[in-house]
């Protein structure tokens, strides 16, 4: 669908697999959220909903923001979420001398990690998904904002959430998480990413997979590597995090791009 003619637009620089970008962000929205519906990525501001889509032909992302919602804010999140202005050559450049990313690389010209509109949905997303399926995670997540009436750490940190489906050791990782965000111990949204990470190091529940995950999209660290991923060591054909991390030292400065290749379905 095109852009509306109203919309506001936001310059990307191409190439732009917004397809691709929606394929991966559908399955993980936060329910109540966000959506992502046909080629439209919508998002709930103020109580209404904020609509994406991208403009092929004017190489921008077109937003039809909300009445009375602060615009700057709203392309910033954007922005952080798409990360549009991308130069998708240096990262290419390397991975495409890999006979394990070569064809990805050819198939899908500037992909980019996602990054996050809301740091503490994809830190509560990153945790409920720990060694379960994307489904299931969804399906946590979906309790989790019913039971709690949204995902903010405000909510999470002092509901009762027995019965819910998950462990108890992460049930109280989540509202361990949610206390430290409360009470600002971990500052998700002014601190650097260094600072962020030492905290959530003295948290349970975030470990190395998961914090390097998390490096990638709250980060942009363009070298994070969870190379204990076990979906990253089939697509790379590794039969150890080891294994792997030899393959991967040839995709240097650039594994985070690497790993956002290998996780995309084959």
């Amino acid at each position: 669908m095109p852009a509306h003619a109203n919309a506001e637009l936001l310059d990307v620089r191409e190439p732009f697999p917004w397809a691709t970008l929606l394929g991966y962000l559908g399955p993980r929205a936060v329910p109540g959220a966000e959506r992502v519906d046909g080629d439209v990525y919508a998002r709930k501001v103020g109580g209404r909903w904020l609509e994406v889509r991208y403009d092929e032909h004017r190489s921008a992302l077109a937003l039809q923001t909300p009445p009375r919602a602060d615009g700057a804010a709203i392309r910033a999140r954007v922005a952080r979420l798409f990360d549009p202005a991308h130069d998708a050559a240096p990262a290419a450049g390397v991975l495409r001398r890999s006979p394990v990313l070569r064809r990805r690389v050819a198939a899908t010209p500037g992909l980019r990690p996602l990054g996050a509109w809301a740091p503490f949905e994809l830190c509560v997303r990153t945790l409920v998904g720990q060694q379960v399926t994307v489904a299931a995670a969804n399906t946590l997540m979906r309790r989790l904002a019913e039971w709690c009436g949204g995902i903010a750490p405000e909510r999470l940190a002092d509901a009762t959430l027995g019965g819910i489906g998950m462990p108890s050791r992460r049930v109280e990782s989540l509202q361990h998480f949610a206390r430290a965000v409360v009470d600002g111990t971990v500052a998700l949204e002014a601190g650097s990413w260094p600072d962020i990470e030492a905290r959530l190091r003295e948290l349970p529940g975030f470990g190395p997979w998961t914090r390097a995950y998390l490096a990638i999209r709250l980060g942009r660290d363009p070298d994070a590597f969870p190379e204990a991923d076990v979906g990253l060591m089939r697509a790379a054909g590794a039969a150890s995090p080891r294994e792997l991390l030899r393959i991967a030292e040839a995709w240097r400065p650039y594994r985070a791009y690497a790993a956002a290749y290998l996780w995309l379905p084959k």
